[in-house]
């Protein structure tokens, strides 16, 4: 299924269009039963401000995080995973992967594509990680949006100059997160690598998590990016970014519903 495809049904099937189409839906069946129509409208009404409450939002997002591991430092990682160490009940991860969050085009402030917030916000944390356990960096993301360079190209170039921290691999060509799960498990491979550290949002963690496992990957979770809650009364009044949040939201659990039918599927 093309990206723009996908992103065309989820357009549909999410906040806000989702509402949207349903008060007018609701208005065009006012005309023939007009209390079944002005309900269905209402209801749809109330569902988008609900939505566009900090509330309703961040409680949504936070319902989907995975808690952060205990990051041991390179000594001590090294210290567990040296033979008959007492108490090592696996290997340490072997490398960091961090997945891309997307970019900002055309940035006329860089003069150039440049990676966005999120994808800035994961950087970070892997660039934290790598300081504290001296592991290597795969960074993924290829070019659904047909840029000049891939995500991934992009994301490194950030890395190198921003955190000083360059990437040993670059996986450019996947186009989403099952993508970014097999192209990266296909070129750790060559290096023996097996268990890594995984950066995405906390949000995003749990459909990463099994992407990855299911790729042949072991996956210790590193989220970042966790949902801070609004105090009350501020969390019941309606914002944009509130309402970005809910749709965030809705579609993890979208993707995640979709990638266990494929998995089913295919047996």
């Amino acid at each position: 299924m093309s990206v723009f495809l996908t992103a065309a049904i989820a357009a549909l099937l999410l906040p806000p269009l989702c509402f949207v189409l349903a008060a007018l839906a609701g208005l065009l069946l006012a005309r023939r039963r007009r209390t079944a129509g002005v309900l269905l409208a209402l209801a749809a009404l109330a569902g988008l401000t609900a939505a566009s409450t900090p509330y309703v939002a961040e409680r949504l997002l936070a319902s989907l995080e995975t808690p952060p591991p205990a990051i041991p430092t390179a000594s001590a990682a090294s210290a567990a995973g040296a033979p008959g160490a007492a108490g090592a009940a696996s290997p340490a991860p072997t490398a960091i992967v961090v997945i891309g969050g997307g970019l900002s085009r055309e940035a006329p402030e860089y003069g150039s594509d440049t990676v966005n917030a999120a994808t800035l916000q994961r950087l970070r944390h892997a660039a934290w990680l790598h300081r504290r356990t001296g592991l290597p960096i795969l960074v993924s993301g290829g070019r659904p949006m047909d840029t000049r360079l891939s995500e991934a190209d992009t994301m490194r170039d950030a890395l190198t100059a921003d955190f000083h921290a360059a990437p040993r691999w670059v996986e450019g060509e996947s186009l989403n997160t099952r993508e970014n799960a097999v192209r990266a498990q296909a070129m750790l491979a060559a290096d023996a690598v097996r268990r890594v550290y995984l950066v995405t949002h906390a949000w995003h963690m749990p459909r990463a998590q099994r992407a990855f496992e299911q790729a042949g990957l072991e996956v210790v979770a590193a989220p970042t990016g966790y949902t801070s809650l609004t105090p009350s009364p501020l969390a019941w009044v309606p914002s944009g970014q509130a309402l970005r949040n809910t749709h965030l939201a809705m579609r993890e659990w979208l993707g995640q519903a979709w990638y266990r039918l494929h998995s089913a599927a295919r047996g």
